[in-house]
């Protein structure tokens, strides 16, 4: 007589709908309708490229082009993505970019963004290169042979407020290696902007250098910092004052610029909760004398009173009536 199957059949099939059961809901919440969070970047010869992409579907796109220092096309554009069929995209009047999944990161075609994120090519494929680290510490050098003398313009001058009582509990770690006195900041360098932030006296400072720009409003330094203190007001300060070091001592990078180009520092920006931000900037004539301005670098103090750098430089929000030196 010939063996029935059914029995076992119906046992296998009760077994598989258990399993599919309690797979369910693990795949339900391991879903993410955002791609992974991190930094995207899709460079090549001509143009640099960087996606930063948050936890939250929110995202950054910041397209620069390469080249000597001058009139370079740079573009940036920010939103949210949604979930999409095989990726993401993301829409805004006529501006729309989809972003569909590649082996190792994402394949970007962006449509009508010009106008409003700037005339660059913005399509690639952005690889992944890791969580977002969005400030890094300064690695600040020393320096060892300070320009000479220079006098702010009375532009740079500014007017100290009243000191503040010094919180307990500041920040102790060392993260600079700058090691000059009070009296040589006051004597050797000028003022660009000063702030109060959480009871100390910050500054940043710089030194002009003696090179001749050959166009109009094109400044050059020899260095920057930013210093941080529990005095204000160096005049006043006694001559045993004078010759200790600030609280903190920290070295800004600056571009190396050409006699046809300057820096820019533009301050009373924000980024975040940080009291204080700022952004170097490099300037240059192009065609028709037309002054262009490249962001290169973006500053901020963080809660501890760290100088770090935040990455792109497009984050930190400058208003239009931003001062600049």
């Amino acid at each position: 007589m010939k063996k029935s199957t059914t029995s076992g059949a119906v046992r296998f099939l009760s077994a598989s709908l258990a399993l599919s059961c309690l797979a369910a809901p693990v795949l339900a919440a391991d879903y993410n309708p955002y791609p992974k969070a991190g930094i995207y970047d899709a460079s090549d010869k001509g143009f640099e490229r960087l996606l930063t992409v948050k936890p939250d579907g929110k995202f950054t796109l910041e397209v620069s082009e390469k080249g000597k220092p001058g009139n370079l096309r740079s573009g940036a554009g920010e939103g949210k993505l949604s979930d999409a069929p095989g990726g993401w995209n993301f829409s805004e009047g006529r501006c729309t970019m989809t972003l569909k999944r590649a082996a190792g990161g994402m394949q970007m075609h962006v449509e009508a963004c010009a106008s409003s994120w700037g005339d660059v090519p913005f399509d690639g494929k952005y690889a992944f290169q890791g969580e977002e680290v969005a400030a890094t510490p300064v690695k600040s050098a020393l320096v060892t042979t300070p320009a000479p003398k220079a006098t702010a313009p009375a532009s740079l001058a500014s007017t100290m407020p009243a000191a503040a009582a010094e919180p307990a509990g500041a920040a102790t770690t060392p993260t600079s290696t700058m090691s000059l006195s009070r009296k040589e900041w006051k004597d050797k360098w000028g003022n660009v902007t000063a702030e109060f932030i959480t009871g100390h006296f910050v500054q940043v400072l710089a030194q002009r250098s003696s090179d001749n720009p050959t166009g109009p409003g094109l400044d050059h330094y020899s260095n920057a910092a930013v210093i941080v203190d529990t005095i204000n007001d160096y005049e006043k300060a006694s001559a045993a004052e004078m010759a200790k070091p600030p609280l903190k001592q920290y070295a800004l990078p600056l571009p190396v610029v050409t006699a046809k180009e300057g820096v820019k520092f533009e301050t009373e920006c924000s980024y975040g909760k940080s009291a204080m931000a700022f952004v170097i900037s490099m300037d240059s004539y192009g065609k028709g004398n037309i002054l262009t301005r490249k962001r290169v670098s973006g500053w901020m103090l963080d809660s501890k009173l760290q100088l770090t750098e935040v990455k792109p430089a497009s984050k930190i929000k400058c208003p239009q009536t931003s001062a600049f030196y």
